[in-house]
């Protein structure tokens, strides 16, 4: 096998496991997703444009500031590199000089509406070697007021384990256990699932991270964690949801949970049974309760 082959199949291999978001279920109709996503308490997940290309998703706090993943703002320098692959020769570009995208390259979409964007804060640990790429937290301030959607309520309590939950946000969608029909779609997808983890890097004593499993309605051999029963709109997140939001319903409201900050492909499960039995995770929101309020200016 030649160089530029292995290279292809590389890069194949890399966009399935990067491409993933909006995966829902082989036995539902992507329309009761689409509909979900609609709902008028979803409102405020917006999706991210750095110059004229989808990004990301992000969420509206207040009408001045949103939430999103600060990976989603980070922009890198290349240096080239010969790595060994299955014993041939491949060409790398590895990644160094991690930085803040310029502001001026952002804008946040709602509804056809593109707003501008004044300032970008991220969170001060996340490009800590220490935190491992947790703390995965930006908030956006806009260059005016945005008063057409109602903003999102923060939650502020730690007790999320074991909730039911709907993640928003947009990227590419597919069926689970048909890989080959993922998309960069651009539509904006809600699903269902359940807080089957709290765990990752610690802030103030707090856990950064919440998880959830995405089980197959008849297999169980897919549950890594909590129960193997799936919601009846059960899907995982990834990709293009990154910055998207994960809600809750608690005392009749909803709340913002967490921020999507992506998902971790076993490959070996992937080609066994698909985007099920896959895991993501989301940045608490909780954890973060105070730093967030202290920086909303």
């Amino acid at each position: 096998m030649n160089t530029k082959i292995i290279m292809t199949t590389f890069a194949s291999i890399f966009a399935l496991i990067v491409l993933t978001s909006g995966i829902i279920r082989h036995d539902v109709s992507e329309k009761e997703y689409l509909k979900l996503a609609n709902e008028k308490q979803f409102n405020g997940v917006g999706q991210v444009y750095i110059d004229t290309s989808s990004h990301g998703s992000c969420v509206l706090i207040n009408e001045r500031f949103l939430l999103s993943a600060a990976h989603v703002f980070i922009e890198s320098d290349y240096r080239q590199d010969t790595i060994l692959y299955e014993g041939h020769k491949m060409v790398a570009f590895n990644p160094y000089n991690n930085h803040l995208v310029d502001v001026i390259k952002v804008s946040i979409l709602f509804k056809g509406q593109k707003l501008k964007v004044k300032n970008i804060t991220l969170h001060p640990n996340y490009l800590d070697k220490d935190s491992e790429g947790s703390c995965d937290l930006a908030l956006i301030e806009l260059e005016h007021s945005f008063k057409a959607v109602k903003p999102a309520i923060l939650n502020r309590n730690l007790d999320e384990m074991s909730f039911n939950v709907v993640g928003v946000g947009f990227g590419v969608s597919g069926i689970a256990n048909k890989p080959e029909t993922v998309m960069p779609l651009g539509k904006k997808i809600a699903g269902q699932n359940s807080i089957d983890s709290i765990g990752g890097f610690e802030y103030l004593g707090n856990p950064t991270l919440l998880f959830c499993d995405f089980d197959n309605p008849t297999r169980n051999d897919c549950n890594k964690m909590g129960s193997a029963t799936p919601r009846p709109l059960e899907y995982i997140c990834g990709g293009g949801d990154s910055g998207g939001g994960l809600f809750r319903k608690r005392e009749n409201r909803w709340e913002l949970i967490g921020i999507c900050s992506g998902s971790q492909t076993d490959i070996q499960q992937l080609l066994k049974t698909g985007y099920y039995g896959q895991v993501m995770s989301w940045t608490r929101v909780a954890a973060f309760e105070k730093w967030i309020t202290e920086n909303l200016k």
